[in-house]
């Protein structure tokens, strides 16, 4: 087995930002996917293929219903799918049953796509927390071998203050096992900081950010990056485009919005260029197998539902 004591991975949640962003203004999840989501996802393949790197996509559902094709071209290439859930709600927000049947139903339609099982799962909004850690037992008793949904720091809308951010072999209460893959986070002045994603991506400058990952990579870190298509994206994007008609925020917040999507994405192409070039990478898949593999005994999760 290749040795895998510290590895990057870059791991894309794949979702349509306009199919989001209208089905939260109306409720329904509308067929018309944009087409931007072609390009989106040819220009994320291409630069793997560039950079001769593999990385793992975790589908959602509700996109994937409508655009099997993409999912399709994806596993073609030779790239890890995972599942992003169906429905992309919230977890922490589900009862116990709903988020049985979200799992369940994504599972069944993104392995019916790719005709073979899948093995890992990226919750929507990283909601699986300190009450809800259920989820990884529903997650290990479809057959996932992991999860990387949790942020091992406590921030506004997501995280576990104190969690391990070490990859890790978990016992689960319901005698079967899982491999979490926390999110990347630095520590700076005693505290815990996120630096993995795409908006963290966005707002630090490349210089800073060579800095904060060649210091990972020196202290053997595995680092694992989340991004999102749109973010490879250099067109502007206009929010008001998705809504339906009455249903859109008024011009001063819809501008606001856009500056906030918008602000420095044109950035993010090269920094991460440069990362899958200087670095290296593996699927989520090969990282939870080398710490399965070299894990003398599995770490205690505690139940919370």
């Amino acid at each position: 087995m290749e040795n895998h004591d510290h590895a990057f991975t870059l791991s894309i949640d794949w979702e349509e930002f306009g199919q989001l962003l209208g089905r939260d203004h109306t409720g329904v999840v509308m067929p018309a996917v944009p087409k931007t989501i072609d390009r989106q996802t040819d220009i994320l393949l291409s630069l793997l293929d560039e950079t001769g790197k593999k990385a793992t996509f975790f589908i959602l559902g509700m996109l994937a219903k409508y655009r099997p094709d993409l999912v399709k071209k994806i596993a073609a290439e030779g790239h890890e799918i995972g599942m992003h859930g169906q429905h992309h709600i919230r977890m922490n927000t589900l009862s116990y049953k709903e988020a049985q049947a979200d799992l369940s139903d994504s599972y069944k339609l993104v392995t019916d796509i790719i005709g073979s099982p899948i093995y890992g799962y990226r919750a929507p909004y990283f909601s699986v927390n300190e009450t809800n850690l259920y989820v990884l037992e529903i997650l290990s008793e479809l057959g996932l071998v992991y999860d990387s949904s949790i942020f091992p720091v406590k921030l506004k809308n997501y995280g576990i203050a104190d969690f391990p951010p070490e990859d890790t072999l978990y016992q689960l209460p319901n005698g079967k096992q899982i491999v979490e893959l926390p999110l990347t986070i630095m520590n700076w002045r005693k505290k815990r900081l996120p630096v993995a994603g795409g908006g963290y991506m966005r707002a630090f400058p490349g210089f800073i950010l060579k800095k904060i990952f060649t210091k990972l990579d020196a202290e053997k870190k595995n680092v694992m990056l989340y991004m999102h298509p749109y973010e490879f994206d250099d067109r502007w994007i206009s929010c008001s485009t998705h809504y339906p008609p009455g249903k859109g925020y008024s011009k001063p917040k819809s501008f606001l919005i856009n500056i906030r999507w918008n602000l420095f994405r044109g950035t993010i192409y090269n920094k991460v260029k440069y990362l899958l070039k200087e670095y290296h990478f593996i699927t989520c898949l090969k990282k939870a197998e080398y710490v399965k593999d070299h894990s003398h005994s599995p770490a205690i999760l505690g139940r919370s539902q």
